[in-house]
């Protein structure tokens, strides 16, 4: 009921204006309970539209950029070598015939040079390796080592057969040493023969110990890692992973690519048991060394190996003061050499050879029916420097030096017949 203010009549309900009078009535509100879908659609709706209006414009926006304007989250992230192909599982095995340990390795050539940690073949007398989805071969001969960085360079053979692979995956060694602290890598390997398992991190800082230097890494590394690469941005190998600190957490380490490198120059093709060490010196938990430090202060001969290989170099006679190349094909059976001496055009003097080695000491002779020619050197594990001198039946003599270091000249060396060498004639009618 509506009371007119005016006259004092009553009205009825939802009456506008007093029936008497005229006068507009009085409404009281009334207070109107919304539903709760009713107040979620009132600001649903200008919600919903602000929304659109705004994902509308960001498409315009984008729509508008040129290609390759926006930032890639992904230009920092190490790549991965397609499949991981080029990765390989090592098994070596002892005398017997027993599996005696596993580790990782990777492809440096499409031939099938590759490379490891020296601890994963140490105390070999067999290796084989694994990669390509399945592919199995044979380490068929060491190329160069070093103990010390725990670094091997082998090559591999097609298993059961003497063949060298062609046309492998590799991974490249990084060649700028441009690394930095911060620096987004990769490492893979083959932990607990989990086989090419891939693990990211950082470099968290660059350490040196005792010449060799080492990457300290966030990416983990477990055993059956050691020898994997440790990858860059731009998919190259800065670094082989080496060991973990056993105290400590996630304090993992990789010996720099650059100590890599002047091993694929060595060419030694040594067997597995032509490099077998000193005895070990035993790691101290937590300390920052190499897995498998040696001793680096042992005999001399166990530091150089056998003096069995090929090696390339030039001689210079100095009484005729004629230069010339010439090559060696060397076995060495405990000290005592045999082998083969081919000498180029202008000088000769090609033909078997036969002397001696102990520690630096190098001491062989090539003798033909009409001169004995004496060579005295001194080697180092890639190389060796001396003189010569060239004995004549008829009284004369001719003195000279010569150096040489060891190069890849045959594919395989040992197939050569020492007993049937090359002459200065066969030399001769070769261009």
């Amino acid at each position: 009921m509506a009371h007119c203010i005016n006259c004092g009549t009553k009205n009825p309900d939802g009456a506008v204006f007093c029936l008497a009078c005229g006068q507009t009535l009085y409404q009281e509100p009334r207070a109107r309970a919304l539903s709760a879908a009713t107040k979620r659609a009132r600001w649903l709706l200008p919600t919903g539209i602000i929304i659109g209006a705004l994902v509308l414009i960001l498409i315009v926006v984008l729509v508008g950029i040129p290609k390759g304007s926006l930032p890639d989250s992904s230009a920092n992230r190490p790549k991965v070598p397609p499949l991981t192909t080029a990765v390989l599982t090592i098994i070596s095995y002892d005398a017997a015939g027993n599996r005696e340990a596993q580790g990782s390795g990777f492809i440096l050539t499409s031939a099938g040079l590759a490379a490891t940690n020296y601890h994963v073949l140490d105390g070999a007398s067999k290796a084989t390796a694994e990669c390509c989805s399945g592919r199995r071969f044979e380490v068929s001969s060491i190329e160069g080592f070093d103990r010390d960085k725990d670094l091997v360079v082998f090559q591999l053979h097609e298993f059961g057969g003497e063949d060298s692979p062609h046309d492998l995956p590799v991974i490249p060694l990084d060649t700028s040493g441009d690394i930095a602290v911060g620096e987004r890598v990769i490492a893979i390997g083959s932990p607990q023969g989990l086989e090419n398992t891939v693990s990211d991190g950082i470099i968290s800082a660059i350490r040196s110990y005792k010449t060799i230097r080492y990457l300290q890494i966030t990416a983990p590394i477990s055993p059956g890692s050691s020898g994997g690469p440790v990858l860059n941005g731009s998919g190259q190998a800065i670094g082989i992973a080496t060991m973990q600190a056993q105290e400590g957490q996630n304090l993992n380490f990789a010996v720099s690519s650059e100590h890599l490198k002047p091993l694929l120059d060595e060419h030694l093709q040594y067997s597995l048991r032509q490099i077998q060490p000193s005895p070990q010196i035993q790691q101290k938990p937590g300390e920052l060394t190499a897995t498998n430090e040696r001793d680096v202060n042992g005999p001399q001969e166990q530091q150089l190996g056998p003096f069995t290989g090929q090696l390339a170099g030039t001689v210079h006679n100095d009484t005729a003061d004629l230069y010339a190349g010439f090559a060696l094909f060397v076995q060495d059976m405990g000290g005592d050499l045999s082998g083969c001496l081919a000498v180029l055009r202008p000088l000769g003097g090609s033909g078997p050879l036969t002397g001696s080695v102990s520690g630096e000491d190098v001491t062989f002779v090539v003798t033909s029916a009409d001169e004995k020619i004496t060579f005295t050197g001194k080697r180092s594990k890639g190389s060796i420097v001396g003189n010569y001198l060239v004995e004549k039946t008829a009284g004369e003599e001719e003195t000279g030096e010569f150096k040489a270091s060891r190069k890849r000249i045959l594919h395989d060396s040992s197939k050569l017949d020492f007993t049937n060498c090359p002459t200065d004639a066969d030399l001769a009618s070769t261009k």
